[in-house]
């Protein structure tokens, strides 16, 4: 019985070392798994750091090709813009904002929007808005009553139009000289451009007491209807048939100006210097 006993325990032994070696094993792994291993990340809502996706956000966090939250200073310059305002509105400012989209947006999709980048997010995806088309984005900020908001828009579309043809960059200019100096006589302009009266109308029930905006969508809704046709001399010709004759001055003293501005930059050109070139060889 005692020898049984002994070669019981010896037969237990093994069992008890490969109990400790598994243990010290599993110890071992553990040590080495790398802190967070296996645990799977929460993802928060909303669109914060994305990184464009066919123009907009890909993923909380996590970027198509690079690294997330660091995106906007290399982004197109309206996402940066979206992405400020987006920063700037308090929460029952974006109340207001998924307010005035109900006819734009639906309901669900509404429900899911936690912030400015997700409301723009979604009118980004159905055209609602784009570099080229910022007018319901100037809507939604008239509405606030954000002038800070709006300057930055403007800073935007300037330096749009600084990229833009000649003549773009000639209508724009006009465009702000119109806004700042005929005020209340918009409506005589308007109908000089064959803006309809049921157009002027609906602009006055957008825009009820912002006048600088009555006068730009009035401009707005002509330069569409105009599209190709749309030039600096038709508006100064409308100007000096409604004897806003100051206005149409500051046009085109604006237009002179920025026309020997440009030769004052532009090099010598190569037929200066043929034109040169005999003169310089008889000096020889």
């Amino acid at each position: 019985m005692h020898e049984s006993r002994e070669f019981s325990r010896e037969k237990a032994a093994p069992r008890e070392t490969s109990g400790e070696g598994a243990s010290d094993a599993q110890v071992g792994t553990s040590a080495a798994r790398p802190r967070g291993a296996g645990r799977s990340r929460r993802r928060g809502p909303g669109l914060r750091g994305r990184e464009p996706e066919n123009g907009w956000w890909a993923g909380p966090g996590e970027a198509r090709g690079g690294p997330g939250p660091a995106a906007p200073a290399a982004m197109d310059p309206f996402l940066v813009l979206l992405h400020s305002v987006s920063a700037s509105l308090s929460s029952s400012e974006l109340t207001e904002l998924k307010f005035l989209c109900q006819s734009r947006v639906g309901k669900r999709k509404l429900e899911r929007v936690q912030s400015g980048l997700d409301l723009f997010s979604v009118l980004l995806e159905q055209n609602e808005m784009s570099p080229e088309n910022t007018v319901l984005l100037r809507e939604l900020l008239v509405s606030l009553r954000r002038q800070d908001l709006l300057r930055r828009l403007e800073d935007f579309e300037a330096g749009a139009a600084g990229g833009a043809a000649p003549e773009e960059r000639e209508l724009r200019a006009a465009f702000d000289i119109i806004c700042d100096n005929v005020g209340k006589d918009w409506r005589k302009l308007a109908r000089h451009l064959r803006v309809s009266d049921a157009k002027i109308e609906a602009i006055e029930e957008k825009y009820p007491r912002n006048l600088a905006e009555q006068v730009r969508e009035s401009l707005r809704v002509w330069r569409s209807s105009r599209r190709e046709e749309a030039a600096v001399c038709h508006l100064v010709r409308a100007l000096r048939a409604c004897r806003l004759n100051l206005v149409a001055d500051l046009i085109e003293e604006g237009q002179r100006a920025r026309a020997l501005q440009s030769e004052s930059r532009d090099p010598v050109s190569p037929s200066s210097w043929d034109s040169d070139s005999p003169a310089s060889g008889a000096s020889r």
